[in-house]
Parts: structure tokens; sequence; C-alpha cells
């Protein structure tokens, strides 16, 4: 048995109205089904999807305060009043940014920005901002991703005379800031038909608003880097902004992003993963080490040399951020080990001077790595405070359980899956028991494994070039639009191999009935010593077109696998078996021998258990070192040990134990007819004889000789073998010695000459019956 490393959940869907979805437009039953799963029941909203040049977007003035915004922008523009652009310093609040700066800058406007620094000025506008914006004679204060809940800005806004338009995405508080008008679908009041917009694409809707005639050209690029880095969910107006916008940037855009995607390495065409995991982060990164500057530059530029370096500034910092990124994870990772192994449900992590830009992408390693809700405190001994961020799993609101641990907080926000935080450092033992008690109150042993969900479950012969590309209609992926998952269940292999340079990569040949498809697990390479060539594997993953040489074929990217059942691996011709042994760990692995001088004979000094009546192993890896003297006393082993799994077939026995093929009845009876006709003789040069004329072994000889000594047809004494003149007349297998050897010679034909797969059945038919329900919650 293998099992997974997370819980596959098949989600459901109707199957009369995939038949429906698919009839009607024509399209294959799973690309319907996938629809469904996504909510697109109807036809008509399931052609726009699939075909976005019939989307349209939403009439911006349909947002509440669009109409007020519009009249008081426009009258800054056209009497030249100064106008300062309240950004934010992620990728969503740099492109938010850019993209009304830019407008503004094409309408005549006198225009400017301020970003606030995260470990100066924190998160989002701030009074002295603003006093700094009045003293600089700014009349017209336009936030961007933020400002829903900054009461105190606005409030000194409108005590100093400056004009306060806020434009968010974030959930409204109970009490709005006194803006002069607020841009925010979210907000109660608000008949804007989508809800789910980034802050650059509330951004974008205001420049549309602005700018009518001008259509959305190159400002859907930095609406579409907003979007997709701000992880909102890829459906309605902000899958149409992620379209346009990528087609934007990759048939040639503003200089700046073009320089970023170049720097990154990206030399084919944008998707939502180029932008998700390479331009986004590189954006992140001024922001998260220094100050957001630089990447709002960069947006703003027209210039290629003045881009170009703007975007090795960007990148130089980017390494540093993943250099200081890892070097505190493997920090916290060893406190995290210590933790999990002591069974905490939570993970409190503490250490001094971490990086407070950085220490929220760590925990969401610690949380890949362990699935536990996980708190990373970065303690400024001086202050005697740790700050920190937290990052949770499905089924924990981490929000509640800082609620429930507030006596030792000073502060504290956030939602279901992220919060920040500050308390006293002297604090953090206390804080650390309080809130795992909270998680485990909440949080079972089965909420502690990743959930997947699968979209639908398929075979090799189904995954086609033709499927894949139609299932590219679906693109972009991303939050809510989820890059479809599958499941091939119960598959046989045909090739399996380790690839890349450390081998670090699993590579898999999977048999369809028709046809075979290729497999690639990443980072997957130390699953293949787990894998018995002849097990029938399930497997969870996405399709994907491997393209080389200009040909083109399906290959299957897999993310989780599993075996069911028990598994078996061949080691009878295996050597260096003490290294082998060793790598199955001791905790995990009993070596059970049968014979009692095996071991010395392998030269191996691995511990053994030797066999006996009733012996129960309770490991899941069992090594079978030698052959039992009854077939029965391993067939006895493996019912009475439930808990193991994966056999690994050893099988020693010394090359001459016995001889090469088994006399036949022939050869008793013209030996017999001999003895008759000699009636003694000196029995080992008789041996010598028989053995140089009729070319038989001295070993078959000799056992021959024995089963007649078993039945009183001879006697032997001091090595002169006398024939009995009156025997009782017995069959040959009633000799002990020949029902040994018979035995013997069977059980070595079974379990030591016979393929894997015959010997499998042997296994699967004696083994202890396995628990009710599959391993992956299927």
């Amino acid at each position: 048995m293998l099992k997974p490393n997370s819980r596959w959940i098949l989600n459901r869907a109707d199957g009369e109205k995939v038949s429906r979805l698919s009839a009607e437009l024509n399209i294959s039953p799973l690309t319907a089904r996938l629809l469904i799963l996504r909510g697109i029941e109807d036809p008509e909203k399931a052609d726009v999807f699939l075909h976005t040049d019939k989307a349209e977007f939403h009439d911006p003035l349909d947002m509440l305060g669009m109409r007020e915004a519009l009249v008081r922008i426009r009258h800054a523009v056209e009497n030249h009043e100064p106008i300062r652009i309240f950004g934010d310093y992620d990728a969503d609040g740099v492109t938010s940014t850019a993209l009304i700066v830019r407008a503004l800058k094409e309408m005549g406007a006198n225009v400017d920005s301020y970003i606030p620094n995260r470990f100066k000025d924190g998160y989002g506008p701030n009074v002295p901002a603003v006093e700094r914006a009045a003293k600089d004679g700014v009349r017209l204060i336009i936030t961007v991703d933020s400002g829903i809940a900054a009461l105190d800005p606005a409030e000194a806004a409108r005590r100093l005379g400056v004009d306060y338009i806020v434009t968010d995405h974030h959930e409204p508080p109970a009490v709005l800031p006194d803006a002069m008008t607020i841009l925010n679908p979210k907000q109660p009041g608000c008949d804007y038909p989508f809800k789910g917009l980034s802050g650059a694409g509330i951004a974008l809707k205001l420049v549309q608003a602005l700018c009518p005639d001008a259509g959305v050209g190159d400002w859907t690029a930095l609406a579409a880097i907003g979007t997709i880095a701000d992880l909102v969910p890829l459906q309605d107006e902000n899958r149409l902004i992620a379209l346009k916008g990528l087609r934007t940037i990759n048939a040639g855009t503003y200089t700046g992003i073009t320089a970023l995607k170049a720097k990154a390495g990206c030399t084919g065409p944008a998707d939502s993963d180029t932008i998700g995991f390479q331009i986004a982060p590189r954006l992140n990164a001024a922001g998260r080490m220094s100050d957001a500057d630089s990447a709002l530059r960069l947006l703003l530029s027209d210039d290629e040399n003045e881009s170009a370096l703007l975007a090795e500034e960007l990148e130089e910092l980017n390494q540093s951020r993943k250099s200081l990124v890892d070097s505190i994870f493997n920090e916290a990772d060893k406190q995290a080990g210590i933790l999990y192994e002591q069974g905490y449900t939570a993970l409190v992590i503490a250490g001094e001077k971490w990086h407070q830009g950085v220490i929220g992408i760590v925990a969401s390693r610690i949380v890949e790595k362990y699935y536990r809700p996980t708190i990373i405190l970065s303690i400024d001994k001086q202050a005697g405070l740790a700050r920190g961020s937290g990052r949770s799993i499905e089924g924990f609101n981490i929000y509640q359980g800082l609620t429930a641990s507030r006596v030792h907080l000073i502060q504290f926000g956030g939602h279901k899956m992220a919060a920040g935080l500050t308390l006293r450092a002297d604090e953090i033992t206390a804080f650390r028991d309080d809130f795992n008690q909270a998680a485990a109150r909440e949080l079972n042993e089965q909420d502690l494994v990743p959930l997947v969900e699968v979209d639908g479950q398929c075979t090799p012969d189904q995954i086609t070039t033709e499927q894949i590309d139609q299932l590219a209609l679906l693109e972009p992926f991303g939050t809510g639009n989820p890059r479809p998952m599958f499941q091939m269940s119960g598959v046989a292999l045909s090739r399996l191999s380790c690839v890349g340079r450390k081998n670090d990569h699993l590579k898999l040949t999977f048999k369809g009935e028709k046809k075979e498809l290729d497999g690639i697990g990443f980072g997957l390479g130390k699953k293949k010593e787990m894998i018995s060539p002849i097990d029938r594997i399930s497997v969870i993953g996405r399709w994907g077109i491997n393209e080389w040489n200009g040909f083109r074929k399906p290959q299957f990217m897999i993310e989780d696998m599993a075996v069911d059942g028990l598994q078996l691996f061949d080691w009878r011709s295996e050597q260096q078996l003490d290294e082998k042994i060793d790598r199955l760990g001791p905790d995990q692995t009993a070596v059970v021998s049968f014979q009692p001088d095996s071991a010395d004979q392998m030269q191996i000094s691995i511990q053994t258990v030797r066999y006996r009546q009733g012996l129960v192993i309770d490991k899941p890896c069992l090594v079978l070192l030698d052959l039992p003297d009854r077939e029965e006393q391993l067939s006895e082993l493996l019912r009475n040990s439930p808990a193991v799994h994966r056999i690994y077939a050893v099988f020693y026995h010394p090359r001459d134990h016995y001889f090469s093929s088994f006399p036949t009845r022939n050869h008793f009876k013209w030996y017999y007819a001999l003895i008759l006709q000699k009636q003694s003789f000196k029995l080992s040069a008789m041996v010598k004889q028989v053995a140089g004329y009729k070319g038989w072994s001295s070993s078959s000889i000799y056992f021959m000789t024995q089963v007649f000594f078993d039945l009183d047809f001879v006697k032997i004494e001091e090595d002169i073998l006398t024939v009995n003149q009156k025997p009782t007349k017995a069959p040959l297998t009633s000799s002990a010695t020949y029902q040994r050897a018979k035995s013997q010679l069977e059980m070595e034909e079974l379990f030591c000459y016979s393929s894997l797969t015959s010997l499998k059945a042997w296994f699967d038919k004696h083994a202890a019956a396995e628990p009710e329900g599959t391993i992956h919650g299927l």
C-alpha cells in the first residue's frame, strides 16, 4: 500500500445537465462537466465563457459612487488641481496605482503618487501622508486597493480641506470612512453586478468611466496582473480582464512589463501561471524587501533602458527575497518539525529579527509541508514584542483561533485563512498553547490531511491532444477557475524511472487498453522505490502537452499517487541488501528469516526476526529473507500480520541446497534394481560410479539412497549399504525425505523462480484481509 499525501474528493456533477450542455454547445461531455462544476449551467453563459469575444464589460456607471467620482476627477483635471494617488505596496496595489496615474496623465492631469512603506508606514492610508499631501498643495486624494477601513486618514483629509475618494475591493467594515465618495462594489447599496473585482479591477472601471471613448488598451495589462496576483476569482468580469490583459501582454505592451517578463525568463506566451509565479513575485519583492517605489517606476516607465535597469533591480530584490525566505524557512522548519513530532495541531514558531516582509511566505511554506495552521513570529528583543503572520488550512478559521487566544495579544486582524498579530515576547509560550488548543478543538485527524478536489476520472485512452486543446478554452486558470484536476484509478505501468539531474522527478508510462500515456511527477523521484512494476497505481494530476521537435504528445502531470492493497517487491536478485533494507527505515521494517544461518551465509548485518509459530509483524514493511520449511508457515505469518502492506521478497537459498532436477520414478527404479543386483556395496564408491555412468549428480544419488533408507528398503552402516531382503511395500511419497525435498522444490519454483505476477497472486490469496474503504477517501 502506498498512501497518498492528500484526501481526494471527486466533485459530483448532474449527469443530465452535463449531457444537455454538451449537446447544445457541441462540446465534449468532459468540458461540459467542468463548466457545470464551475457553476456555469446556462448554455448562453457557458458559450460566452468559452468564447470571450462575445463577452462585454459591465457598465462602470452602475457602480455606486462612480458618477460623483467622475465629476470631481474631471474638475480636478480641467483645473490642473494637484491629484495624489494613494496606493499599496503589493502587486495589486502597485498596478492599480500605475493604471490610474497613466490614465490621468493621458487626460492631462497634474498627478503623482504615494505608496506607504511596509516597515515605516504600515498598511494603507495614514494621517501623516494626508498631512504631507495637504502641505504639498494636493486638492484631491484617490486611494486604490486600500482605504475602506481607514477612518482617521479620511477625517484628516476633510479637516484639511482635501477631497478624498476611496477605491477599494476589501470587505467594508460596519463604519465607512467619511470620504467624498467610495468605489467598492461590496459596500451597502451598490448594485454593481459583480462583487469580486480586485483593486486593479476597480481602478480599471474608474478609468473606463473617465475615458469611455479610449477603450481599455494597455490598461488591461496592468489590471490583469493585479487581478491574477491578488487571487480574486477568475470569473465574470475578472475573467475578461485577465484574458484581454494577457493578450495585450503577449502582443506587446508597456516597456516595463515587457522588460520584467524578459528578466523573469518568460520566452513564450504569458499565461496566468506566468503572472502568478514569475511577474507578481518580482513586483511584490520591492515592497517586501524595501520600498515599492521601484516596482511602480517600472510600470510607469516608457523608456526601454530605464525599464531594463528597473527590471534588473527587481530581479535582485526577488533573489534576495528568495534567499531570505529559504534562510528563515530552514530555521523555522527545525522548530516546526519538533512541534509536529510532539503532536501539535497548530504551529507557533518564533525567531529573532526575522524579516517582516517575508514571514507570511514562510508561514505558507510551513503549512505546505506540515499542513497545520501556522503562525510565524519575528521577535524584536529590544522592544520586547513579537509581530507575526499566520496562514491556515481548510476547516480552521485562524481569525477565530486568534480571537480565542486574544488574552495574550496586543492586536490582531485578518480573515479565516490569513492573519497578522502582535504580542509581547514573554507571552509566546502561553499563546502557543492556547492557540494550539483552539485548533485542536476544531480539527480532527482527517482534517490534518490536505484535501484535493478532483474534477473527473479518466483513463489513458481518453487523454488526447484534441481534448486538451478544448480544455484550453477554459483558460485563464486561477482562483475560482482552477486548472482541472483528474484521477486515473488502478492503472498498470509499462515503464518506471527517475529523471532529472538529481533523479528528483518520477517518470511513468501508463498502460491503457489501446495506447500508452506518459506521466511525470516533478519532485516525486523518491516515490520510485515505493512502487513495484506490477502495481496498479492511482494518480491525480493535470493534463498537459509535451511538445518536442514539432511533435505534440499528451502527458499526465502527477500531483499525488496511491496504491491500494498489498505491494510486492522483487529482491530475489538484489545485491547490497544491508543498504536497501536500511533505506526502508528500521522503525518501519521487519526482516524475517525461517532458517537459522541465512543471515550469516548472506553476510548481512541487519537484525532479523526468527520465525516461530504465532509470530505477528506489526510494521508496514516485511522483508522475507529466506524460504520457509513449509508453505503454511508463510501463509500463517501473513494472516497474523494485517499491518504489513509492503513485502520485499529475497527468498535466499544456497545454490547447492538441492539438485538441479528432481529424480523421476524411472531414476528410482533403475537405482533400486542396481541395489538388488549388488546386494551390498560401499556407498561412496558406488555413488561415484553411478554418477559417472548415468551423468547424475552425487546429491541426487544420495537423496534416492536416503529415501530407500527411510522406507527401510536398505540399511547403511559405516558407508556400507545392504539391501533389506524383506522390505515392507511402501510408496516413495511416504518417505519424509522425499516429502521435504518435493515440498522444498515446489516452494523454490514458486517463491524463487516464478514471475513476480504469479508470486503476487499467491500473496494476494494468503494475505490478511484489508480493512474496508479506500485509502484516498473516494
